[in-house]
């Protein structure tokens, strides 16, 4: 029988559903570590609290460098391979006074600052936490089960269906998840229309045009930080998502569902 709960976390609600234990194995406690990684996650890497990594990071600079969590590194780590990756169209570093992501390098738990600068993990680090918890549930000894926190998504064992539904007056799609993760984006017309910036090109600063974006990739961290890339970017991003091994699913206001694949049979189909 499945068990399942839901918690508030990383500015959403995350639920965690075990729907196939590991042979006896304690499903509570397995749930409950699940959360405690995301916790964790959200309390090192929030941009909003004082104590966090993020605002250590925020206080440091001139070519000095500060001591953070190792998932912070690892979560900025990926960040960074991502902005190079995508040529800063993807920056976890908020725009102003020029900072940019070229101002960060991470050895180990360290982080030099090159210049005072913001750092947003937020368009990362919900995935990142979603695969903590699923690794927390795989050493548990769960076999099946389903991690979500607002979109964002993965997922252990298969057969899973997951429903994407744009904000904008289009049809929805189904999407049948074996495994892996899935992350969405969606940037509604109204907010574009009035100049609010949901998602931005990191090279520019420019918002995202509107549209919604799910990306299906091996790890949530990934197909989170590629919806951004995707709604920016289009069928240019292909490359990326060939190297890792993601397929987008894309929106835009009146028209079909447009299907980014480099190669389709990987991970599953919109329907």
């Amino acid at each position: 029988m499945p068990v399942e709960r839901v918690r508030p976390l990383l500015g959403t609600l995350v639920l965690i559903r075990v729907d196939e234990g590991g042979g006896g194995g304690d499903v509570a406690a397995a749930i409950a570590r699940g959360f405690a990684a995301i916790a964790h996650v959200h309390r090192v890497m929030s941009a909003q609290a004082a104590d966090s990594d993020l605002a250590a990071i925020a206080r440091t600079g001139g070519g000095a460098a500060v001591t953070v969590d190792r998932a912070t590194a690892a979560c900025l780590r990926a960040a960074l391979r991502l902005a190079a990756a995508s040529d800063g169209l993807f920056d976890p570093v908020l725009p102003g006074d020029g900072a940019s992501w070229r101002d960060l390098a991470v050895a180990g738990r360290r982080v030099r600052v090159a210049r005072r600068l913001r750092l947003d993990l937020s368009g990362i680090a919900k995935g990142y936490a979603v695969d903590r918890a699923c690794a927390a549930l795989r050493a548990a000894g769960v076999r099946r089960a389903i991690v979500n926190a607002g979109g964002d998504l993965a997922v252990l064992g298969g057969g899973y269906r997951i429903r994407l539904a744009p904000g904008h007056a289009a049809p929805a799609a189904v999407v049948a998840l074996d495994r892996g993760a899935l992350a969405s984006s969606d940037v509604a017309a109204a907010w574009a229309d009035r100049g609010a910036v949901q998602h931005r090109d990191g090279r520019s600063g420019a918002a995202a045009p509107a549209g919604f974006v799910s990306v299906v990739a091996p790890r949530c961290r990934d197909a989170d930080a590629l919806t951004k890339i995707v709604l920016v970017a289009g069928a240019a991003a292909l490359p990326l998502l060939a190297r890792h091994r993601a397929v987008a699913y894309c929106s835009r206001a009146g028209g079909d569902w447009q299907t980014l694949a480099p190669d389709a049979g990987s991970w599953g189909a919109a329907r």
